[in-house]
């Protein structure tokens, strides 16, 4: 028997003697054995077709008659039921409130195929960018399905030629290091993204490169006469990032500090001068431009547990819009090009994953009217508005190993009042939102 597949046999067996459910779960510890140089990529690969070849050939799972080039599948998801409160005020002092009964799904089906190549669909409901909810009774009649589908959220293929890159494309989860101040967790961003992470010793290096498409015109040369008028916002838009992280394990894997900066720019925002999707002039019915933004971003974490070894975990994330002076000058005040910046500062205790489990957190958040994309910043807890600031608080509680008790509760204001708070939200008048508060009560259930 050649070395090559001594080794093999070697490390196969030990994976098979563990059980079956583990050699069909074996991909991060033979992840781990390429990194340690146990087995080489080319020899890590025929491990895994080996693993899944016996589990297919020796389980009632070979029904499925799985194809030969899949080495990993995985059906993963959740389903949320919630009840969620928002009221608002504006600065007329009237008052608005609206309570709802909401709930999502999300269903994945990750694969790994031969040679290094992956894929992912995830389907969910709703049709929003930045949710997956749907709102019960929100529907033509009683008990009705018009908003009842189901959509997909996620498909894209991925390339991993060595342990430390990793290439994506289609639409994907976010690949960026970031916090909800910046990027709403719901959405899944379309395009090409690369990334690298590699380790030595107990300091971690990752870069994420990320090209995703905005929003596309659909003609991008008319036949129209060329005037101005028609030339605007006929080219696509891009947005793309730029990210470089260090992680340092300061004890094990629970106690580390992250950084990660990241920049932003957007492709093709000049051409929109004139009225169209995105155009340049933010105003109370057209809040949401990409005009003039050029963000630097920079997340930062620290982990670690306390002395009766419950997790602690302390973060920072900071974000300046070095273009809003030209920003706040198409809006009409130039005088306003400090509201430029946009800061979260938080704090953890404790994560809710063994049964009994529970966790806390709060932390503020303040962000400048010409600060971030407000077509990108959560949804819920400012409302996806910018020109907001405040504080949300909070925790969840293990009710099993699959579902999890949360509680969420958010009270902002406006930060600078002479002017609109951006965004296009669930709740307020023509961005005139003053106050705003959210209670969110869920039940999380994953399988």
């Amino acid at each position: 028997m050649s070395k090559l597949k001594t080794k093999l046999f070697a490390v196969a067996a030990a994976l098979l003697c563990a059980g079956t459910a583990l050699a069909q779960d074996s991909g991060a510890l033979i992840d781990l054995l390429v990194r340690k140089g146990v087995l080489n990529a080319q020899e890590a690969e025929d491990l895994r077709a080996e693993l899944v070849k016996d589990f297919v050939a020796n389980t009632s799972a070979g029904k499925l008659n799985l194809s030969s080039s899949l080495t990993d599948f995985r059906l993963t998801g959740d389903v949320r039921i919630r009840y969620e409160g928002r009221g608002a005020r504006l600065p007329t002092g009237e008052d608005q409130a609206r309570d709802r009964f909401r709930y999502r799904m999300r269903a994945a089906l990750t694969g790994k195929l031969l040679n290094n190549w992956g894929f992912g669909v995830r389907l969910e409901t709703s049709t929003s960018s930045r949710s997956s909810n749907v709102t019960m009774g929100d529907d033509a009649g009683p008990f009705a399905k018009n908003n009842d589908g189901v959509f997909l959220g996620q498909v894209y293929a991925t390339w991993t030629p060595t342990v430390e890159w990793t290439l994506t494309a289609g639409r994907m989860a976010n690949p960026l290091a970031t916090s909800l101040m910046v990027w709403d967790g719901d959405i899944n961003p379309e395009g090409l993204a690369e990334q690298f992470r590699t380790r030595r010793g107990n300091n971690e290096f990752f870069a994420t490169a990320a090209q995703f498409v905005y929003s596309t015109s659909g003609t991008q040369d008319p036949f129209a006469a060329i005037t101005p008028a028609n030339i605007a916002g006929t080219e696509d838009l891009f947005l793309t990032a730029w990210q470089g992280g260090y992680k340092r394990y300061v004890k094990g894997a629970t106690t580390f500090f992250q950084i990660a900066p990241v920049v932003y720019a957007y492709l093709g925002t000049d051409q929109r001068a004139n009225p169209a999707a995105f155009n340049s002039f933010m105003t109370a019915t057209n809040a949401a431009p990409v005009n003039n933004l050029f963000v630097l971003e920079i997340p930062v974490e620290y982990s670690w547990l306390a002395a009766n070894g419950v997790p602690l975990r302390a973060w920072a994330d900071l974000a300046i819009n070095f273009d809003a002076g030209r920003r706040a000058a198409k809006f009409g005040r130039p005088d306003l090009d400090g509201e430029d910046k946009a800061i979260q500062i938080g704090f953890q205790y404790g994560k809710a994953s063994l049964p009994g489990e529970w966790d806390v957190r709060i932390f503020y958040q303040s962000v400048g009217a010409f600060a971030l994309d407000s077509n990108l910043v959560d949804s819920d807890l400012f409302d996806s508005r910018t020109n907001m600031q405040g504080w949300v608080l909070g925790g969840n509680y293990a009710l099993g190993a699959a579902a999890q008790l949360s509680l969420t509760y958010a009270s902002a204001g406006r930060k600078q009042d002479s002017i609109i708070a951006p965004g296009s939200g669930d709740i307020g008048a023509n961005n005139a939102l003053g106050q705003y508060r959210l209670l969110q009560v869920d039940l999380n259930v994953k399988f």
